[in-house]
């Protein structure tokens, strides 16, 4: 029944054609990146076109909620007990690839430290593309206190930076009223 389908041999050349097709796979999943970039252009950039490097602090979970200088800014029962609030920020022109974020708090009064100081190396997965910007969401500055007392009305400054591995770096603060208002 041999050669009924495919002449005698044709597999012979197997090895040799899962080359050839692995190649053809990989140069696929090599095309270009059509992701949006901060710059508006096609996946590529870095982002960093004609922008000047510079950091915007915010609050949000799951986007970008501006807060003026002094505002409000809820205080959140973390689920392993602690508090902290949260933190959202703008990059612009700088490209997100290793870089390295840090935030800070202190007391806006005393210019204690009352949060406990973050630190990640971040990545173009962890952030969102936005027009001209990167969003990064979801960071929080955790506060080293026993209880809602020892934020709750005071005025906080919250120290941001943003560093590139070669050195460049755009910061920024803000002070915030900490508030404790929802349940």
């Amino acid at each position: 029944m041999s050669g009924w389908l495919l002449p005698r041999g044709a597999f012979a050349n197997l090895p040799l054609v899962r080359f050839f097709l692995s190649l053809v796979l990989l140069a696929a999943a090599c095309g270009d990146d059509d992701t949006p970039r901060p710059d508006g252009g096609p996946g590529g950039s870095d982002g960093t076109d004609g922008v000047e490097a510079a950091l915007v602090l915010g609050t949000g979970v799951t986007r970008f909620v501006e807060v003026t200088e002094g505002g409000d800014v809820e205080l959140v029962n973390g689920p392993q007990g602690g508090w902290h609030v949260d933190v959202t920020m703008r990059i612009y022109g700088l490209d997100p690839q290793e870089l390295t974020m840090r935030i800070e708090g202190y007391d806006a009064a005393t210019d204690e430290s009352i949060g406990i100081p973050i630190e990640r190396v971040l990545t173009e997965r962890r952030v969102q593309p936005e027009d001209d910007h990167w969003l990064r969401v979801g960071d929080q500055l955790i506060f080293a206190i026993d209880s809602p007392a020892g934020v709750v009305g005071r005025d906080v400054r919250i120290e941001a930076r943003v560093t590139t591995p070669e050195g460049e770096r755009a910061e920024a603060e803000l002070v915030v009223h900490v508030i404790d208002e929802e349940p």
